[in-house]
Protein backbone atom coordinates (compact mmCIF):
# COMPACT_ATOMS: atom_id res chain seq x y z
CA UNK A 1 0.00 0.00 0.00
CA UNK A 2 1.35 3.55 -0.87
CA UNK A 3 2.45 5.38 1.62
CA UNK A 4 -0.12 9.05 2.06
CA UNK A 5 1.65 11.88 2.44
CA UNK A 6 1.06 13.50 6.10
CA UNK A 7 0.71 17.14 7.16
CA UNK A 8 4.13 17.72 8.94
CA UNK A 9 5.53 16.61 5.61
CA UNK A 10 3.91 19.72 3.68
CA UNK A 11 6.59 22.00 5.16
CA UNK A 12 9.59 19.94 4.20
CA UNK A 13 7.76 19.71 0.68
CA UNK A 14 7.58 23.76 0.37
CA UNK A 15 11.01 25.12 0.99
CA UNK A 16 12.69 24.48 -1.74
CA UNK A 17 10.63 27.50 -3.38
CA UNK A 18 12.00 30.50 -1.24
CA UNK A 19 15.49 28.95 -0.56
CA UNK A 20 16.18 28.47 -4.49
CA UNK A 21 14.25 31.97 -5.65
CA UNK A 22 15.41 34.40 -2.69
CA UNK A 23 19.49 33.94 -3.72
CA UNK A 24 18.11 34.22 -7.08
CA UNK A 25 16.12 37.54 -6.56
CA UNK A 26 19.26 39.11 -4.33
CA UNK A 27 21.88 38.21 -6.88
CA UNK A 28 19.85 39.34 -10.03
CA UNK A 29 19.37 43.01 -7.69
CA UNK A 30 23.25 42.87 -7.44
CA UNK A 31 23.11 42.28 -11.13
CA UNK A 32 21.38 45.30 -11.59
CA UNK A 33 22.89 47.48 -9.27
CA UNK A 34 26.53 46.79 -10.52
CA UNK A 35 25.59 47.32 -14.00
CA UNK A 36 23.10 49.62 -14.29
CA UNK A 37 21.15 46.78 -16.38
CA UNK A 38 16.87 47.69 -15.65
CA UNK A 39 16.47 44.07 -17.13
CA UNK A 40 17.97 42.19 -14.22
CA UNK A 41 16.13 44.80 -11.91
CA UNK A 42 12.57 43.86 -13.54
CA UNK A 43 13.25 40.34 -13.33
CA UNK A 44 14.42 40.71 -9.97
CA UNK A 45 11.04 42.08 -8.78
CA UNK A 46 9.25 39.24 -9.86
CA UNK A 47 11.34 36.59 -8.28
CA UNK A 48 11.09 38.61 -5.02
CA UNK A 49 7.03 38.21 -5.27
CA UNK A 50 6.79 33.99 -6.09
CA UNK A 51 10.11 33.77 -3.48
CA UNK A 52 8.09 35.87 -0.47
CA UNK A 53 4.83 34.24 -1.49
CA UNK A 54 6.40 30.74 -1.27
CA UNK A 55 8.30 31.31 1.94
CA UNK A 56 4.66 32.63 3.61
CA UNK A 57 3.32 29.36 3.01
CA UNK A 58 6.88 27.16 4.17
CA UNK A 59 6.90 29.74 7.08
CA UNK A 60 2.95 28.68 8.03
CA UNK A 61 3.43 24.91 7.19
CA UNK A 62 6.57 24.99 9.78
CA UNK A 63 4.95 26.27 11.94
CA UNK A 64 2.31 23.77 12.20
CA UNK A 65 4.39 21.18 11.55
CA UNK A 66 6.07 22.31 15.07
CA UNK A 67 3.05 21.51 16.45
CA UNK A 68 2.29 17.17 14.86
CA UNK A 69 6.06 16.34 16.22
CA UNK A 70 6.46 15.61 19.44
CA UNK A 71 9.99 17.11 20.71
CA UNK A 72 11.16 15.04 23.50
CA UNK A 73 14.89 16.05 23.47
CA UNK A 74 15.82 19.80 24.89
CA UNK A 75 18.35 20.06 22.27
CA UNK A 76 15.29 19.16 19.38
CA UNK A 77 13.20 21.33 21.26
CA UNK A 78 15.24 24.24 21.31
CA UNK A 79 16.73 23.86 17.78
CA UNK A 80 13.61 24.05 16.14
CA UNK A 81 12.92 27.29 18.25
CA UNK A 82 15.85 28.56 16.69
CA UNK A 83 15.15 26.83 13.13
CA UNK A 84 11.40 29.07 13.39
CA UNK A 85 12.45 32.58 14.76
CA UNK A 86 15.72 32.53 11.98
CA UNK A 87 12.77 31.84 9.79
CA UNK A 88 10.54 34.56 10.40
CA UNK A 89 13.52 36.96 10.43
CA UNK A 90 14.36 35.69 7.03
CA UNK A 91 10.83 36.23 5.90
CA UNK A 92 10.48 39.85 7.30
CA UNK A 93 13.62 40.50 5.75
CA UNK A 94 11.91 39.08 2.25
CA UNK A 95 8.68 41.15 2.70
CA UNK A 96 10.22 44.17 3.62
CA UNK A 97 12.41 44.00 0.33
CA UNK A 98 9.88 42.79 -1.65
CA UNK A 99 7.59 45.55 -0.76
CA UNK A 100 10.25 48.06 -1.33
CA UNK A 101 11.04 46.51 -5.06
CA UNK A 102 7.19 46.48 -5.75
CA UNK A 103 7.61 50.42 -6.64
CA UNK A 104 11.26 50.92 -6.61
CA UNK A 105 14.71 50.12 -8.26
CA UNK A 106 17.23 47.75 -5.95
CA UNK A 107 20.11 49.90 -4.23
CA UNK A 108 22.93 48.53 -2.47
CA UNK A 109 21.16 48.80 1.05
CA UNK A 110 18.48 46.75 -0.22
CA UNK A 111 21.56 44.24 -1.94
CA UNK A 112 22.91 43.58 1.22
CA UNK A 113 19.34 43.15 3.05
CA UNK A 114 18.54 40.56 0.60
CA UNK A 115 21.66 38.84 0.61
CA UNK A 116 21.67 38.79 4.36
CA UNK A 117 18.68 36.89 4.43
CA UNK A 118 20.08 34.80 2.07
CA UNK A 119 22.73 33.89 4.35
CA UNK A 120 20.28 32.98 7.48
CA UNK A 121 17.81 31.43 5.58
CA UNK A 122 21.61 28.71 4.81
CA UNK A 123 21.56 28.80 7.97
CA UNK A 124 18.57 27.58 9.05
CA UNK A 125 18.12 25.09 6.27
CA UNK A 126 20.99 23.50 7.66
CA UNK A 127 19.65 23.28 10.90
CA UNK A 128 16.68 21.84 9.31
CA UNK A 129 18.42 19.16 7.58
CA UNK A 130 20.20 18.50 11.57
CA UNK A 131 16.64 18.29 12.93
CA UNK A 132 15.57 15.33 9.97
CA UNK A 133 18.98 13.64 9.87
CA UNK A 134 20.68 13.95 13.70
CA UNK A 135 17.49 14.01 15.50
CA UNK A 136 15.26 12.25 13.68
CA UNK A 137 12.40 14.59 13.89
CA UNK A 138 9.73 13.80 11.86
CA UNK A 139 10.83 10.54 11.10
CA UNK A 140 8.02 7.42 10.97
CA UNK A 141 7.85 5.03 14.13
CA UNK A 142 9.35 1.79 14.25
CA UNK A 143 6.06 0.23 12.29
CA UNK A 144 6.47 2.15 9.38
CA UNK A 145 2.92 3.82 9.89
CA UNK A 146 1.87 7.66 9.45
CA UNK A 147 3.18 10.03 12.38
CA UNK A 148 1.12 12.73 12.04
CA UNK A 149 -2.45 13.46 9.91
CA UNK A 150 -2.49 12.35 6.31
CA UNK A 151 -2.49 15.39 3.86
CA UNK A 152 -4.99 14.47 1.71
CA UNK A 153 -8.13 14.26 4.34
CA UNK A 154 -11.10 16.48 5.00
CA UNK A 155 -9.82 17.49 8.26
CA UNK A 156 -6.54 18.63 7.31
CA UNK A 157 -6.83 21.86 6.40
CA UNK A 158 -8.31 22.57 9.45
CA UNK A 159 -5.71 21.20 11.58
CA UNK A 160 -2.80 23.32 9.79
CA UNK A 161 -4.85 26.57 10.62
CA UNK A 162 -5.17 25.59 14.54
CA UNK A 163 -1.59 23.63 14.39
CA UNK A 164 0.23 26.77 12.69
CA UNK A 165 -1.73 29.35 14.97
CA UNK A 166 -0.50 27.22 18.51
CA UNK A 167 2.98 27.09 16.38
CA UNK A 168 2.82 30.87 16.53
CA UNK A 169 1.90 31.38 20.04
CA UNK A 170 4.52 28.95 21.06
CA UNK A 171 7.23 30.83 19.08
CA UNK A 172 6.39 33.66 20.87
CA UNK A 173 6.08 31.80 24.46
CA UNK A 174 9.37 30.35 23.86
CA UNK A 175 11.22 33.54 22.56
CA UNK A 176 9.95 35.59 25.92
CA UNK A 177 11.39 32.71 28.43
CA UNK A 178 14.67 32.91 26.54
CA UNK A 179 14.56 36.72 26.03
CA UNK A 180 13.84 37.19 29.98
CA UNK A 181 16.49 34.76 31.58
CA UNK A 182 14.74 32.01 32.61
CA UNK A 183 14.96 29.30 29.80
CA UNK A 184 18.32 29.43 27.98
CA UNK A 185 19.10 27.08 25.58
CA UNK A 186 19.53 23.36 25.12
CA UNK A 187 23.28 22.98 24.70
CA UNK A 188 23.69 22.44 21.04
CA UNK A 189 20.50 24.27 19.92
CA UNK A 190 22.05 26.30 17.70
CA UNK A 191 23.82 23.45 15.55
CA UNK A 192 26.69 22.45 17.01
CA UNK A 193 27.10 18.77 18.47
CA UNK A 194 27.45 18.35 21.98
CA UNK A 195 30.61 16.75 23.02
CA UNK A 196 30.60 13.47 23.77
CA UNK A 197 27.15 13.44 22.16
CA UNK A 198 26.91 10.12 19.19
CA UNK A 199 25.31 11.36 15.82
CA UNK A 200 23.68 8.22 15.36
CA UNK A 201 19.71 8.48 15.14
CA UNK A 202 18.23 8.18 17.11
CA UNK A 203 14.84 6.67 18.14
CA UNK A 204 11.20 8.28 16.65
CA UNK A 205 10.28 11.55 18.26
CA UNK A 206 6.95 12.24 16.26
CA UNK A 207 3.93 11.17 17.71
CA UNK A 208 0.44 11.15 15.70
CA UNK A 209 -2.49 13.36 17.15
CA UNK A 210 -5.71 13.74 15.25
CA UNK A 211 -8.47 16.51 16.05
CA UNK A 212 -9.11 17.36 19.52
CA UNK A 213 -5.70 15.58 20.57
CA UNK A 214 -3.22 18.57 20.47
CA UNK A 215 0.11 17.64 21.74
CA UNK A 216 1.68 21.11 23.46
CA UNK A 217 5.34 22.11 23.27
CA UNK A 218 6.95 22.51 26.29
Amino acid sequence: MKKQMTLHELHPALVHMPLALLPTAAVADLISVSTGDSAWARVARRIWVVGTVGGIFAGVTGLAASQEVRLEAPRARDMTFVHGMGNATVLLGALGVTVWRLRREPTAATVVLGLGACGLALYTATLGGKLVYELGVGQPDATGRATSPALLTRDAPLLLVRDALRGAQWLVSRARAWLSGGRPLAQGATGTTPEGESLTLPAPVVVFHGPGRPIPQA
